[in-house]
């Protein structure tokens, strides 16, 4: 345990020394309050554990309250104040008030620029009670300032901020009063505050003014989202009043793992008034430990460590059950509970393997020591005004995930590091987390202040997210460092401010970032900047992470995917509208037209609708209505992602993993997201559910072969009996091949069976034959089925067919039941009704009789009338 103290205390010392040479304004100096000093003493106990008495009474504990009255705001220096309540951020006060309208409807986002240039003030009142005004200290924390704020109580200055991702507290004692506090925030406009500063710089960075700012670079625009570039107040402020400790922070992690025992240790931070003994209680699952402690005045640390008896790991989504443990870390004096500390955590161990080999170098998670497949998608803001998303949504989302057999997210660099609750989602569904940190797309201003603001972002992140299990990675940027080597921004400067720049990239994401997550991250790996390459080098396919967008922007055929395969895919996408009531959400029917001002508004990619009409003539027929062509979109972009998914999955263990983008909307719009605003599913987020499965079938068919690989991301060998058998779209059986007792190894992807296309078409042309490939357990069960055509959809020969549906009221909801005499090809199912489908955009043989749970709390009066159905072959011409 010494051992490990001493190693800590060499970390912290060689992140002060890292900066002595920089010769940035305040560099040095900035160091020096923000990194803890080496400790002087270790004060480590191995915890003997015998059951729990009961608790001891709660005395002096410190108070923590969050300021949850009424609010009101108003545009700096006019008369009228308005009712709005926090969290709340200034957009969404003017909606409240009817003084804006829908900043999502139509064209309104052009409307509402004028926000961003005016300042805003917010103001409360609030009580305190006679015992909180009798604690020594009394501080006032804000988490979620949005952005540059001066923050006043009772008419004098406690606060100016200027970073929304960092926490705030002010020493408010001497200004308190029982009755009738002034909370009152006024809010300077983001983007007047640093013009001047921005004019100062000498050129302008690429990424823009955004740059100058911390805060969510989504707010000023991106090719998925509007520009609202606003201010808010994201989390109630929080009083919290002590008087002889206040535990800021404790760390759970594990030190050893074994089957037998996990060896843990829990780091303390504590601010003390006052030197003296006192117990440290540690509790978990009714089990307890008690050590007395000499604790000093002023800020410590301290540790204590225990043993956890045959431990139960924590797994990802679909390789075992994501268990978590309660810790509680307790202060007593005498019998007295003077603080206490709650930490839920998994016990795991994760690694980033980065290794040269024969082909380049992997790029691999490995949890508890297992390789990881990655599945999952990027991840971005779930709205443009964070103050809306509500904890229905995070759960919704993360339950999606993980019914879509996903077992990562991406948190992307331009949105924000998530709410708690995101984290404790992600952690109890076994979804791994990349977390960016929250620099896009541009170059950074490299003097002394921002550094030191970034830097002690980074510190407070890293400390508040390092407790969760599922964060996987901290990654600096997203294509930052692709777009300075590729995207030609250097030509753009002369050599010095080049050598500047670079030099300003190089400190923040190659010392500082690494710096603090290697000393106060727990373990966790450090990536500088996703991608490691731009896709025109071509070290991108064999080293590194990968974002490929050759599909889609480069305009190349979607097969590309299958010979373009990465070691780790982290981001590729292709585009389509959301589904058409939320196109309704937002428009007019005179708006309902691909090249409309409106629908143009809610395109933000310049080149987007021209590039979907462009790939759909390459594989679709041509549509009779918008709404087709909706439709039409999210079955090419359902169809274009799974071919990557599956050229992936194949590769496997070359390439591990995928994650295409993106998950989610933050507003109603063509994008690439497979789960619109609403949460409502595209076709893609379908078609993912099945191609993440963790056992299932990947056909390809390369040289007039069909070849058939079965994948695996189980920890155990599959035995499945394969059987491929082909159709004509009357129903007619072509050919049937059954191959026995076929093992598929652990964790791996290897072909099953092949055979020749003209044995398997048996003579029939291509244009008319389905060939269905089913894995079967040695039960007789199914296991995994996949349609697979052997040509465009253009080429198809789709015939017309009549699907009969019926209806039936069931427990959760309704069980409609479709069956088809002929082939039916995406068939939807589309219901004004609100609920979720079970399935849906999905084939039906000739003859196949399948049911669809259409879940919803409601009542439908006429449900078999309440219910639409149509196939591909119903909007062509």
């Amino acid at each position: 345990m010494e051992k490990n103290r001493e190693c800590s205390s060499k970390r912290l010392i060689r992140a002060n020394i890292c900066f002595e040479n920089y010769t940035n304004v305040g560099l040095r100096e900035f160091c020096k309050d923000l990194f803890l000093p080496p400790m002087k003493k270790c004060l480590f106990a191995t915890l003997v554990l015998f059951p729990m008495l009961a608790n001891a009474q709660i005395n002096s504990a410190p108070i923590r309250q969050s300021v949850n009255v009424p609010w009101e705001f108003r545009q700096a220096n006019t008369e009228s104040w308005k009712p709005t309540q926090v969290p709340v951020s200034v957009h969404t006060a003017l909606l409240q008030n009817g003084m804006i309208e829908d900043p999502f409807y139509r064209d309104n986002e052009e409307k509402l620029q004028w926000i961003e240039r005016e300042d805003w003030e917010f103001q409360c009142k609030f009580d305190v009670d006679e015992a909180t005004l009798q604690r020594k200290h009394i501080e006032l924390v804000f988490k979620g300032l949005d952005t540059y704020a001066k923050v006043f109580l009772n008419d004098s200055l406690i606060l100016e901020t200027d970073n929304m991702f960092r926490t705030w507290t002010a020493d408010v004692k001497k200004w308190l009063k029982v009755k009738g506090n002034t909370l009152h925030i006024y809010f300077e406009s983001p983007i007047k505050k640093v013009e001047q500063d921005w004019k100062n710089l000498g050129y302008e960075l690429p990424g823009g003014i955004r740059t100058m700012t911390r805060k969510a670079q989504f707010h000023y625009g991106w090719d998925w989202g509007p520009r609202f570039v606003g201010c808010g107040i994201l989390k109630a402020p929080e009083i919290v009043a002590w008087d002889d400790i206040l535990i800021e922070n404790v760390f759970v992690t594990t030190q050893r793992i074994s089957k037998e025992r996990a060896e843990m240790v829990a780091y303390i931070r504590y601010r003390s008034d006052f030197r003296g003994k006192v117990s440290v209680v540690a509790e978990y699952e009714r089990r307890r430990s008690v050590e007395e402690r000499e604790f000093r005045i002023g800020v410590h640390e301290d540790s204590v460590t225990w043993e956890v008896q045959n431990p139960q790991l924590w797994w990802c989504n679909g390789l075992g059950k994501p268990h978590l443990y309660d810790f509680t870390i307790a202060v007593k004096r005498g019998v007295s509970e003077i603080e206490k500390a709650t930490v839920r955590t998994g016990i795991r161990t994760v690694e980033l393997v980065t290794q040269p080999d024969e082909k380049g170098e992997s790029f691999y998670f490995k949890l508890n020591g297992v390789p990881v497949f990655a599945k999952g998608a990027n991840y971005i803001p779930q709205d443009i005004f964070q103050d809306r998303v509500t904890p229905a949504q995070y759960k919704n989302l993360l339950d999606d995930v993980a019914a879509s057999n996903m077992n990562m997210l991406r948190v992307w660099g331009g949105g924000i590091y998530e709410d708690d609750l995101f984290y404790q989602y992600c952690d109890a569904r076994g979804i791994m987390v990349w977390q960016d940190f929250m620099y896009a797309c541009a170059m950074y201003p490299g003097g002394g202040k921002f550094l030191k603001n970034a830097a002690r972002e980074a510190y407070e992140q890293i400390e508040r997210l390092r407790q969760h299990p599922s964060i996987a990675l901290w990654c600096g940027n997203n294509e930052n460092n692709e777009a300075w080597h590729m995207w030609g921004w250097q030509m753009l400067f002369t050599e010095a401010q080049r050598n500047q720049l670079w030099r300003d990239y190089q400190l923040l994401f190659n010392d500082l970032l690494p710096t603090y997550v290697t000393n106060y991250g727990g373990g966790i790996p450090y990536w500088e900047s996703s991608p490691r390459y731009g896709r025109r080098n071509p070290k991108s396919n064999t080293e590194g992470d990968s974002h490929y967008w050759g599909v889609w922007i480069d305009e190349e055929p979607i097969d590309v995917y299958n010979k373009k395969v990465p070691r780790f895919m982290s981001e590729y996408g292709f585009q389509s509208f959301p589904e058409w009531r939320t196109i309704e959400a937002f428009s007019k029917p005179e708006d309902r037209e691909l090249e409309s001002k409106v629908m143009l508004t809610h395109q933000k990619f310049p080149r987007g609708n021209a590039l979907l009409a462009e790939y759909m003539k390459r594989d679709y027929r041509p549509t009779k209505t918008f709404e087709d062509f909706v439709y039409m979109s999210q079955i090419l972009q359902a169809e274009a992602i799974r071919t990557g998914i599956e050229a992936h999955r194949r590769n496997k263990p070359y390439c591990m993993g995928t994650l295409y983008w993106q998950l989610n909307d933050v507003w109603p719009v063509a994008s690439w997201s497979s789960r619109d605003y609403f949460g409502r599913w595209k076709a893609l987020q379908y078609y993912a559910r099945d191609a993440f499965s963790p056992v299932t079938a990947l056909p390809i068919v390369e040289d007039d072969i069909l070849k058939v690989y079965g994948v695996s991301d189980l920890m155990e060998e599959t035995k499945v009996t394969v059987q491929v058998r082909a159709f004509d779209f009357d129903g007619k059986m072509l050919s049937d091949v059954t191959k026995l007792d076929v093992a598929i190894p652990t964790d791996s992807s290897r072909m099953i069976w092949q055979g020749y296309l003209k044995t398997v078409l048996d003579k029939q042309k291509l244009e008319h034959v389905v060939v269905e490939i089913m894995l079967k357990k040695e039960d007789g069960k199914l296991l995994n089925r996949r349609l697979f055509y052997l040509c465009p959809p253009k080429k198809l020969s789709l015939p017309k067919t009549k699907i009969n549906l019926k209806v039936e009221q069931v427990n959760d909801g309704y069980q409609l039941t479709l069956q088809s005499d002929k082939l039916a090809k995406n068939v939807l199912l589309s219901t004004a009704a609100q609920g979720f489908f079970g399935d849906n955009y999905f084939d039906l043989l000739p003859g196949e009789r399948k049911t669809v749970l259409f879940k919803t709390q409601g009542i439908i009066d006429e449900p078999q009338s309440a219910f639409r159905v149509k196939s591909l072959v119903d909007i062509y011409d």
